[in-house]
């Protein structure tokens, strides 16, 4: 294992790096930066392809060793503390982080299961409620998760965090969700909205074989173009009368009762 120690500031690799911190440089390179143990071990079990890895010189000694166990394909990189924190998004880093290649997933073969649940987020914009809906939605077994327009950047560092690796291990297609839907449905699929107002519960509703779930915008909801394209809308009872509740909390709970049926 080479291990290459970056000295300028002006090191293209290091350059290419920091403009992986903003959403134009990820787009650019198709690639994201990810931190810490946990994140990197999750990268290496769903077989990501990795750009490089890049670790604190003063924690070289100990990620050398954890890497002469945990292989990786790639270039390895040894940064001065000023020049790792640099790079960083968390207040305590571990001193490893890593440049991952986003994933493309083949959306094809998935609308055709003959079991499948899809969530389809629409202007989802709080970077913690994506990453735990993501999060969830791997816990789930949670087929596909389409995320609308003016939804949070998938790789935003917080929702990257926040999806504790599940953005690794579930299929993510940014989509219009009004053609998404329409696809769906040509596929059989049936959509499933939410509203305060609808004539019945969620538990009472029986989740057909091939569903997905419409979740909408943390103040606005769904927007009422997308909502309309639903074939049948569900509440959540709320006997504490309060107003709503967070998006990741009632995705939950949907998710969940879905999982539910499917055992009984």
């Amino acid at each position: 294992m080479l291990w290459t120690m970056i000295t300028s500031v002006q090191n293209t690799a290091l350059k290419r790096w920091k403009k992986l911190k903003t959403r134009k440089g990820r787009k650019e390179h198709q690639t994201f930066l990810i931190e810490g143990e946990h994140l990197i071990q999750e990268a290496i079990r769903s077989g990501a392809k990795f750009v490089a890895l890049m670790v604190e010189e003063e924690q070289r000694d100990k990620w050398e060793m954890f890497f002469s166990t945990h292989q990786v394909e790639a270039p390895y990189y040894v940064l001065s503390s000023s020049m790792f924190q640099s790079l960083v998004e968390t207040e305590t880093p571990q001193g490893v982080m890593a440049e991952v290649e986003m994933r493309k997933w083949e959306e094809s073969d998935l609308l055709e299961k003959d079991h499948s649940t899809f969530l389809l987020l629409d202007e989802v914009q709080d970077p913690g409620n994506l990453g735990t809906l993501l999060r969830t939605a791997q816990g789930m077994g949670i087929t596909g998760v389409y995320l609308g327009h003016g939804t949070v950047d998938l790789y935003n560092p917080k929702v990257v965090r926040a999806t504790m690796g599940a953005i690794f291990h579930v299929p993510i297609f940014p989509r219009n969700l009004e053609f998404a839907i329409q696809s769906m449905k040509q596929k059989g699929i049936t959509i499933v909205g939410t509203s305060p107002h609808a004539g019945q519960c969620h538990f009472e509703y029986p989740f057909p074989n091939r569903t997905a779930i419409l979740l909408g915008n943390e103040g606005r909801g769904v927007n009422p173009d997308v909502l309309a394209e639903a074939d049948v809308e569900v509440q959540i009872p709320m006997p504490g009368n309060t107003e709503s509740f967070n998006v990741s909390v009632t995705g939950a709970i949907l998710m969940y009762e879905r999982v539910r049926q499917s055992y009984r």
